[in-house]
């Protein structure tokens, strides 16, 4: 993640002593990986399938230019086997239905199409129609089903939505559950300037998509959609802001507004100004959502200049990222407490005091960027409160102290004056400074854990950092593992999914868990294939 303009993350990787436990020499002693089940693997002796599918071996990646020619995800496939699943799919209601009394697929072949679906980047329709071609014959094999009896668009749509949204959001966290049982993640970050401390950088950030629907009012509430009565009239929040609005008093407008989204309730109304700092705006980013915003969880390997991720969600698009991490972050730890976090990159959304002690009580450093407040333009404010707008301490006449190195095992930043008044043209009043002791030049010294400590004893914590912001460690560690989420956001526009393909909460988490695991999956067959190829 640290690759430079001209050099690219593939180059760098191939110079990393750890790539080499990708390659398939390494791998397949291992082989295949398991892909966790949280419920029993056997399936009743009743269960009877029209499909079947069986871990394909590693051995058809062992031939000639196979792993050269083939595609990320068919790698993966190669690797990791699914039929875990079976047993607990087998138990969803709905998954395998196919008419009444008709015998049903393997739910473990369509969850896989689940995933094929945004590796070929085909709706049901022409997804169903792919696996029945000639195209789509390696995929049958893959998936397991008999040429001349592949799933319709409705079995595999209904498949789809049976998952639920507590499966789909626990796909990433088993894989990598799976990653760190093949010891394919490393115990602390090798190019960490402290490689003793245990965990690996986690970087979060959301995305906004749009909803499947065409928004018809951007003031839509949860009220919009109850019913109204003569006697209990519904309150229109476009109507009280000034807009034209919906006076709801017609028959259209009986059990909902007939200006809300009934197939998208949860959808909602942004205006994005492409900053998080207050008053900020870039024109280039700024748009207006309707819809949704995903929140996921990647871990950085900055050795291997990739990341995995780990877990997301998705929330109504106007939904506070104060509201969402804390609850995401607990999930996460609760869901992988095996998994030690090093540091936790974040913009300065999470710049709030209740983001913050969880990421100090979790003992991860912080990286999160500042957040602006009218105070920092006043400096007798800063002085006051004894830092700046860059959250650095400063001495009681007003100087910076210098960053003078943290000491992980407290998880505390020292900074000392160095006596800088001295050489400054107020030197005459300060003379009488105690700390302008020759025989200690440090001078004064402070030290800030998870906050400045104001004379009157409050703690203030919005802009205290372990590290000095903008300095070259602080560069090194936000700018590259912000990239992470920047480009797990990015392959997510790839596939299509700024515009969310299905309707409602529900449909949206389905999409995008299936999207972040099919990114895990290409991740891992590319590294398989660069690994292999750099030891051949």
């Amino acid at each position: 993640m640290t690759a430079s303009a001209t050099t690219t993350a593939e180059q760098y990787r191939a110079e990393s002593a750890r790539l080499r436990d990708f390659s398939l020499a390494q791998l397949h002693p291992h082989l295949p990986l398991r892909f966790p089940s949280h419920g029993g693997e056997d399936v009743p002796e009743t269960f009877r399938a029209r499909s079947w599918y069986e871990y394909p071996g590693w051995a058809g990646l062992a031939a000639a230019d196979a792993l050269a020619n083939a595609g990320a995800l068919y790698i993966a496939l190669h690797l990791i086997d699914f039929s875990p699943l079976r047993g607990e799919l087998v138990e969803l209601r709905g998954i395998h239905v196919n008419g009444r009394g008709g015998t049903p697929f393997d739910p473990v072949s369509l969850f896989l199409c689940c995933l094929l679906r945004w590796e070929v980047q085909r709706g049901w329709g022409k997804l169903a129609r792919f696996l029945a071609s000639a195209e789509g014959a390696c995929w049958r094999r893959l998936c397991g089903f008999a040429a001349g009896d592949t799933p319709s668009a409705s079995v595999l749509r209904t498949a789809f939505h049976a998952l639920g949204p507590a499966f789909h959001t626990d796909l990433c966290p088993r894989f990598i559950a799976l990653l760190a049982e093949a010891g394919l993640l490393p115990p602390h970050d090798s190019q960490s300037d402290t490689p003793a401390r245990d965990g690996l950088p986690l970087a979060v950030d959301g995305m906004l998509h749009d909803a499947h629907s065409t928004m018809k009012c951007s003031k839509v509430t949860d009220a919009c959609f109850a019913p109204t009565a003569a006697e209990q009239p519904r309150p229109c929040p476009a109507r009280e802001a000034g807009k034209e609005g919906c006076a709801c008093n017609t028959v259209a407008c009986a059990h909902h507004c007939k200006r809300v989204t009934p197939r998208d309730p949860e959808a909602r109304f942004i205006h994005y100004t492409g900053r998080n700092q207050a008053g900020q705006q870039d024109p280039q980013r700024e748009r207006n959502v309707h819809g949704y915003r995903s929140y996921a969880h990647t871990l950085v390997e900055d050795d291997l200049h990739t990341y995995w991720v780990a877990y997301s969600t998705v929330h109504p698009a106007n939904t506070d990222e104060r509201v969402i991490f804390p609850a995401d972050f607990k999930h996460l730890r609760q869901r992988l407490p095996q998994l030690p976090i090093s540091e936790l990159v974040a913009d300065a959304a999470l710049g709030f005091t209740a983001c913050l002690e969880l990421i100090y009580a979790a003992d991860a450093i912080p990286i999160v960027d500042l957040r602006s407040d009218p105070g920092d333009q006043d400096a007798e404010t800063c002085l006051l409160r004894g830092y700046d707008a860059a959250g650095r301490p400063l001495c009681p006449h007003g100087f910076p102290l210098y960053f003078n190195g943290l000491d992980y095992q407290r998880l505390r930043a020292t900074w000392v004056c160095r006596q800088r008044c001295v050489s400054s043209a107020a030197a005459q009043a300060t003379a009488e400074c105690p700390y302008r002791d020759p025989e200690r030049p440090c001078g004064m010294t402070k030290h800030v854990t998870t906050t400045f400590i104001h004379p009157d004893g409050s703690p203030h914590a919005r802009l205290a950092r372990l590290f000095a912001v903008g300095s070259p460690t602080w560069k090194a560690r936000y700018g590259s593992r912000r990239n992470a989420t920047e480009s797990r956001n990015g392959q997510i526009e790839a596939l299509d999914l700024k515009r969310i393909w299905s309707y409602g909460l529900a449909g949206a988490t389905a999409d995008i868990a299936c999207a972040d695991l099919l990114i895990n999956l290409r991740t891992l067959g590319r590294l398989v294939r660069q690994a292999s190829a750099l030891s051949d």
